[in-house]
This record gives C-alpha cells, structure tokens and sequence, in this order.
C-alpha cells in the first residue's frame, strides 16, 4: 500500500464504499414499513426499524466492498483510479471491513428472530457467490442487484404483522417496481461506457419508476380523502409533487437511454436515478401523514450530493 495522508485515505473509503448511493439504502425497509402499516402498529417502538435499517446498509456495504475485492485484478487494467487497485486502500483492509459489515448485519437479524436472520443471511451468500462466481453473466448481474434492494425492502415488511389484503397488493406492485426499476439502471450502467446509440435498460427502469410511484399516490387519494385539516392536505400536495418529479427524472434517464448521449452524460443519468430514488421513498412517507421523515430523506438527497461532490465517488 502506498503512502497516503489521512484526507485521500478518507476520500479512498468514501470512493470505495459509493457512500452517496448509500444514502437511498435504508428508505427500502423504511418504504416496505410504512406501506405494511407499520406506523399504525402501537408498542413495538423504535427498534425493529432501526434495526433493519442497519442491516440493510451493511448488506450493501458488504456487496460494495467484496465487489472491489473480485474486482481487483480487472480493476487495475480496467479503472485504475478505484482506491484498491491505486493503493489508497488495501486488499486486507477492505477485507477486515467487509467481515464487520458482515457481522453488523447479522447481529441485530439474530435479536429481531429467525425470520430476520434466514433472510439476512441468504442475502449476504448470495451477495458472495454473485460478486466471486456469476458476476460476468450480464443478465443475472442486472437480476442480482434488484434482488438485493427487494430484499431490504422485505426486511421491513416482515416487522409489521397481520397485513391487509390491500396492503399485500400495494406491496406487491411497489416490489415489482423496485425490481424493475433497479434491474433497469443496472442495465443503462452495464452499457454506459459503450458507443451506442440506444442502450439497453431505459424501458425497464421507466416501467419500475411508474409501479413505484402508483403506491404513494394511492396513499395521497386515500389522505386528501380522509383529512379536513391542513397538515396532512399538504404533505399529500408535497407527495403528488415528489412523485411528479421523480417520473420527470425517470423519463429524462429514458430519453438519455434511446439516444447517443455520451458515456459521461449517460454516468451522470445514472446517478440522478439513483439518487431519485429519495423522492419516492419521501413520498411515501409524506402520503402516510408523517410530518418529519420527508424532511429527513430530503435532507439526505441534498447530503448525498454534497457528498458525491466531495468523494467524487
């Protein structure tokens, strides 16, 4: 490992672990909760979500890091400005984080139960044989990523019991979404360094935006319907404007797909979509009547720019 001050060795983290994409992680458990019902759920506290909140960003850290590490020989001919294969960071090092973030997932799924655990750990072996065994085989690489995120949304569901037939479907729809709308920005960035003049993945992302944004909206008609005082009336308002924007951002990312953008224009969609992600995860929040969590995951968008622009990650 070469010698480096403590400001690139920072920034070599920050770069390797993608923090401004871990920002969206937590919102999936968040978003599955709250659309169980999870918030109409009285004594169970503060725990169980934070719980798998944190379990669902060490899965992703886990994925990120033991990513990296697969990657390490193609990365140094293939991007040798990743903090492992420029010696920012070593092999060992990013090992050892990779076992705790392994560790902090599967510690709090062991206190919340079996259920938790059976999940988390099925999440973490196949996060392991995806990134050392089927990785280069591009249609699963596109499958496994979404799955990932459907699973972290599951970790919420699973918290709140006794859900609804309604509910299930709402579930449904926006797990389906989740899918594809991960699946298809997998596919933009498996193509996005490519000279070409429609990349795959754009239809795909745009169906999962549409799916994900049906379930916050029906909320917001149930809201408007229900309410008579101001409050609630506008974060439904906020969560209709949310949605809105995050269908404009999802269309843009799909105009970019069909066209010859550049590699860099098309990188830079790629991130936007990811980080739209917050605006629906909000939106969801807003169209249960929540006063703080909106303004919290609004927060971390403008947190997770600033971040981006200070890793360059």
């Amino acid at each position: 490992m070469k010698n480096t001050n403590k400001h690139e060795t920072l920034r070599g983290w920050f770069q390797l672990v993608r923090l401004p994409h871990l920002f969206t992680v937590p919102g999936d458990p968040l978003v599955g909760f709250l659309i169980a019902g999870g918030m109409m759920q009285q004594g169970r506290g503060y725990f169980p979500i934070a719980a798998v909140c944190l379990i669902s960003l060490a899965m992703s850290l886990f994925g990120i890091i033991t990513n990296d590490l697969a990657d390490i020989q193609i990365d140094t001919t293939q991007h040798p400005d990743r903090p492992l294969p420029r010696g920012v960071i070593s092999p060992r090092a990013a090992s050892y984080a990779s076992q705790l973030c392994f560790l902090a997932a599967v510690i709090p799924a062991l206190c919340l139960g079996w259920r938790f655990s059976f999940v988390t750990l099925v999440a973490l072996i196949s996060i392991y044989t995806y990134n050392f065994y089927v990785k280069y085989r591009p249609k699963r690489m596109s499958m496994m990523m979404a799955v990932m995120r459907d699973l972290t949304f599951g970790l919420g569901i699973l918290i709140v019991p006794g859900i609804s037939l309604s509910r299930i479907l709402l579930l449904v729809l926006y797990g389906v979404g989740l899918f594809f709308y991960y699946c298809g920005i997998n596919e933009i960035t498996r193509a996005e360094t490519l000279s070409k003049i429609v990349r795959p993945g754009g239809r795909t992302m745009l169906a999962g935006a549409c799916c994900c944004a049906i379930v916050p909206l029906i909320f917001v008609i149930k809201l408007l319907r229900d309410s008579s005082t101001l409050l609630p009336i506008a974060f439904g308002l906020l969560a209709i404007l949310m949605c809105a924007v995050y269908l404009l951002i999802a269309l843009w990312v799909y105009q970019v797909s069909r066209t010859g953008a550049s590699p860099a224009r098309v990188q830079m969609s790629v991130h936007v979509s990811f980080r739209a992600a917050f605006l629906v995860q909000a939106a969801a929040a807003a169209s249960c009547g929540l006063v703080v969590l909106p303004v919290i995951l609004l927060l971390c968008l403008i947190g997770s720019a600033l971040v981006e622009k200070y890793s360059g990650s």
